[in-house]
């Protein structure tokens, strides 16, 4: 994952790691340890394109029906 700008103030931003919580199809689901972008300076985070494919991959596989805690790691390589 490259550094992206801040969308609102163009300083670099960091890589973190959290838990990010996403309805879908109803559902509350947490996807744990989701790599994120976050902007010291303005405090924003940006969910980051690979974790934005995975919550897209929990919605259209269905895999929401069976559970709604998830791990990144465990499902990036969807």
């Amino acid at each position: 994952m490259k550094i992206i700008k801040c969308l609102f103030c163009s300083k670099p931003t960091s890589i973190n790691k959290i838990n990010i919580k996403k309805k879908i199809n109803g559902k509350v689901v947490t996807l744990t340890n989701a790599p994120v972008y976050y902007c010291e300076k303005c405090k924003e985070t940006f969910i980051s394109k690979e974790a934005q494919d995975v919550l897209i991959a929990i919605r259209e596989k269905n895999l929401d029906k069976k559970n709604v805690l998830f791990n990144y790691e465990d499902l990036k390589k969807l």
